[in-house]
């Protein structure tokens, strides 16, 4: 089976008497969320797929931890954004669009995203969450027992706590009404009234009520299991920075345990995606990220979903977007084709149907030959309709359209290294290596050229007949064909390989190519 399925069945093994199996996923809208940020969203959700698949009831969440603070400035926002941190993310304008707050911005086009991959999911917003006063009470709890609290985080800690920490430690953090930073510092809290009184680096100082105040946020070891116990979560996961055997994961367990009251979902930790062809380390930090948008200018949002659904969530991988992109959509087409064919293993069969893929894709065009083909014919998009009418393809359907665009993204962005280009001159140092019957080669593959081909699988078999006389035993004609073809290759390209010659040659100026040869 799959791994989705294996975890699911852990899930309902551990939790066999859950009503409603509630998986859950968080976010932080602090920039664009890049393709690694993604397995926070697509472990779970096909985790939840499997649940459902095995008859059980399943609530899909995804929090935005909106109610953060904003820690760095991106590198592809404004420097001047500097000025704002130490703020909610829902404090701060947009840095792109105006009418909306910074968290808005990156929420609504991650909503966005998730919406091309067919995600459906309940977001909940963590500012909306803490203002309306629905964590409040919890709120008091931690606070009531935050020498417990401090206790249990200082258990995992290498370095001894004084008595001094132990006594102003607070699991909460404050913004300032002034200036709404939390450069904040509380002086007193009076666990009868739940009256807090703090000071700001900006000068400010005021008395606020935990039982009411809306500028107040759990600190996260403490509010992620908060969360779990308010929405019930049965299934989460994370990356494995927070999942150490001292990590956050750790904390947050012993205090949903001991302070709350609630048993810890199960959780798996995930590993890291990289790029492979698109440049430096993926990093939020410098700018430098892929994200859900940018892949899906390139792959099919099936083929993503199988990059997700193939590999287990702690098997670190890249996503390519050098050349061996025509190998991934070579290799996930065939996956499809057996898939409705019915001659798939069973393993192979429930990671297809964790794409989400239907028997229309079926319809789509050969990704190698539209991205090969292109640049040969100048992007001339009739030329190469003509062309490809040529192989028997329908090129008047939605799946054209759409394969077509992503093929000319792919060439023009990341696939220059793939473009096949006719040599300049003639290859008279590769001619003059020629014995004379590879030479009388290709003075017959001149003359056939004058022909007229309906198909180019037409010409292709006309270029396997010119080696054949006097050939019988058909493995020697395969090796001869094969070194007529390297000919042939060289001396077009100068390159011992390249794409189909019956397209290739149906695409070229034939005065071009005879020069050539």
């Amino acid at each position: 089976m799959n791994w989705a399925k294996e975890v699911a069945l852990r899930i309902i093994e551990e939790r066999p008497n859950e009503e409603i199996y509630t998986v859950a996923s968080g976010v932080s809208p602090s920039g664009f969320v890049h393709i690694g940020n993604f397995r926070e969203i697509a472990t779970p959700y096909l985790v939840a797929k499997e649940l459902k698949k095995l008859g059980k009831k399943v609530r899909y969440i995804l929090s935005f931890d909106e109610f953060d603070r904003f820690r760095k400035v991106p590198g592809n926002i404004d420097p001047s954004f500097e000025k704002y941190i130490g703020m909610p993310y829902t404090d701060l304008p947009s840095p792109f669009t105006e009418n909306e707050s910074y968290a808005q911005y990156m929420e609504n086009r991650f909503l966005n995203e998730l919406k091309a991959m067919d995600v459906e999911v309940e977001c909940i917003y963590q500012t909306k969450e803490y203002q309306s006063g629905r964590y409040n009470k919890y709120i008091k709890i931690a606070m009531d027992n935050r020498e417990k609290i401090f206790d249990i985080i200082d258990e995992f800690r290498t370095q001894d706590a004084t008595d001094e920490e132990r006594k102003n430690y607070y699991p909460i953090s404050i913004y300032c009404s002034n200036c709404k930073k939390d450069s904040t510092k509380i002086l007193s809290y009076g666990a009868d009234t739940g009256e807090v009184t703090y000071s700001c680096a900006c000068g400010h100082q005021d008395t606020i009520n935990i039982n009411t105040a809306t500028n107040v946020k759990l600190q996260w070891k403490v509010d992620w299991p908060m969360r779990w116990m308010v929405e019930k979560v049965t299934f989460e996961t994370g990356g494995i920075d927070h999942s150490a055997a001292n990590g956050s994961k750790a904390v947050s367990e012993r205090v949903a345990k001991e302070i709350f009251n609630y048993e810890p979902p199960v959780y798996i930790p995930y590993n890291f995606i990289g790029i492979k062809g698109g440049g430096a380390k993926m990093s939020s930090s410098v700018g430098n990220i892929l994200t859900i948008t940018d892949l899906l200018r390139v792959y099919d949002k099936n083929i993503i979903w199988w990059f997700y659904a193939r590999f287990d969530n702690m098997h670190a991988f890249d996503i390519a977007l050098d050349n061996d992109v025509i190998r991934y959509y070579s290799e996930f087409d065939r996956w499809v084709k057996l898939y409705f064919n019915g001659n798939i293993d069973d393993k192979n069969k429930s990671i297809i149907e964790l794409t989400g893929v239907k028997e229309d894709y079926l319809k789509n065009p050969n990704f190698s030959y539209l991205a090969t083909f292109l640049p040969i014919v100048n992007f001339d998009v009739n030329l190469l309709k003509n062309l490809l009418r040529k192989e028997d393809i329908d090129v008047n359907t939605k799946e054209f359209k759409q394969r077509l665009e992503l093929a000319k993204n792919w060439v023009n962005d990341y696939g220059s290294d793939y473009q096949v280009n006719l040599l300049d001159t003639r290859n008279d140092e590769y001619y003059d290596s020629l014995n004379d019957l590879e030479k009388e080669w290709l003075n017959k593959t001149v003359l056939l050229l004058d022909e007229e081909y309906e198909t180019t699988d037409d010409l292709q078999t006309a270029l396997y007949a010119v080696v054949k006389d006097g050939i019988l035993a058909d493995k020697e004609l395969k090796q001869t064909q094969k070194r007529y073809f390297q000919i042939l290759y060289n001396m077009l390209l100068g390159m011992d390989q390249g794409p189909k010659l019956g397209l290739f040659l149906m695409a070229i100026d034939k005065e071009k190519i005879k020069a050539l040869l």
